[in-house]
C-alpha cells in the first residue's frame, strides 16, 4: 500500500472517529423517581404574569410536574401553566412536560427535557420491571413505598432539546425546524455551521451557540 495513501487514510479515520466521539453523549442514569431529592418550594408561572408557590418536583418517568398534598402526590394539569422556577433552575412547559432552561438570549431559550429512556429500559429489562404507576386525575398516583427504584444500575435517562422562539413557540432542536427561524443576515453562517462535521445537534454547548442566529 502506498505510504502517503496509508497516512491520509489513517488521518481521515482519526478525524471521523473524533467527530463521532464528540457526538456520543454519556448515558445518564437515576435511582430516584424525581429530579430533586425532596419536594421543595417552586414558583409556578401562570398566565398574565401571575404565579403561585407550591411544593413541587419533576417526575423522571415522563418529565411531568408534580404537587405534594399531605401523603399524596398529584401530577399537575399544565393548562394555564407556562413555567416553573425551583431555586436557580428555570423550567418551561413543553407540551405536557417540563424542560429545564439550559441557555437564554433575549426572548429565546434552549430547553432540555430529561426523562426515562423507555426504549432502552425495555431492552435492558427482561423481567418486566415497571415504573411506579402514575395517574393524571384523582385517586392513587405514585406508590410512595417505591420512592427509590430497585434496579442496581439505575434507570436510563435521555435528554431531548427544544428551542423557545421569541413569541413563545417551542420547536424541537433539529435542522429542518430551526432553519425556518434563522435571521436573514445569519443564513450563510448557519449553512457553514451545518457543514461542520464536528458540530452536533445533541451537544448542549453546540446548541447554545445557535441562539445568536434567532431574531431577538
Amino acid at each position: 500500500m502506498n505510504k502517503k495513501f496509508l497516512i491520509s487514510f489513517l488521518l481521515g479515520a482519526l478525524c471521523t472517529f473524533s467527530a463521532f466521539a464528540q457526538q456520543v453523549t454519556e448515558l445518564q442514569r437515576t435511582k430516584s423517581i424525581f429530579v430533586y431529592p425532596d419536594f421543595c418550594p417552586g414558583r409556578v408561572i401562570q398566565a398574565f404574569g401571575r404565579s403561585v408557590t407550591d411544593s413541587v418536583n419533576i417526575y423522571y418517568g415522563d418529565a411531568s410536574l408534580c404537587f405534594h398534598r399531605g401523603d399524596t402526590i398529584f401530577k399537575a394539569n399544565l393548562d394555564g401553566i407556562y413555567g416553573l422556577v425551583i431555586g436557580d433552575d428555570e423550567y418551561k412547559k413543553v407540551g405536557t412536560q417540563m424542560g429545564r432552561v439550559v441557555a437564554k438570549k433575549g426572548y429565546n431559550a434552549l430547553i432540555c427535557v430529561t426523562e426515562v429512556d423507555h426504549r432502552k429500559l425495555e431492552a435492558e429489562t427482561t423481567g418486566g420491571e415497571k415504573l411506579p404507576y402514575f395517574q393524571i386525575d384523582d385517586g392513587p398516583c405514585i406508590d410512595l413505598e417505591r420512592e427509590v427504584w430497585t434496579q442496581d444500575e439505575g434507570w436510563p435517562l435521555q435528554d431531548k432539546y427544544y428551542f423557545q422562539i421569541r413569541g413563545g413557540e417551542i420547536i424541537p432542536a433539529n435542522q429542518s425546524k430551526f432553519k425556518k427561524f434563522v435571521r436573514r443576515d445569519m443564513k450563510q453562517a448557519f449553512n457553514r455551521l451545518m457543514n461542520d462535521k464536528f458540530w452536533s445537534w445533541k451537544d448542549p454547548q453546540n446548541l447554545s451557540t445557535l441562539l445568536i442566529y434567532l431574531p431577538e
